[in-house]
């Protein structure tokens, strides 16, 4: 197993993310964790994507168009299937 230097470290929003997870987008339930910011693909081509997120700390929903493959430093309760066009949602933590 290899050796974490930064084991000791409390983590930080600026630290560098430690877990990624796929999303699956839903109309009807909420993340189960919230992420520190997200990673957006497209199937074929393209290079924005639409996705209809709904932001912690708010309750109406908003489509976001963004670089693929960018990491997006945003707090998100719900990505909604309705509204996205992304093929690829990656949760980092």
């Amino acid at each position: 197993m290899p050796t974490n230097n930064f084991a000791q470290n409390d983590a930080g929003v600026n630290s560098p993310f430690t877990r990624a997870l796929a999303i699956t987008a839903s109309d009807t339930t909420d993340l189960a964790e919230i992420p520190r910011a997200l990673n957006v693909h497209k199937g074929t081509g393209g290079t924005v994507t639409a996705i209809k997120v709904t932001m912690v700390g708010d309750s109406v929903p908003v489509t976001l168009n963004l670089n693929v493959g960018a990491v997006f430093p945003i707090r998100v309760s719900r990505v909604w299937a309705n509204g996205t066009d992304a093929t690829q949602i990656i949760a980092l933590y």
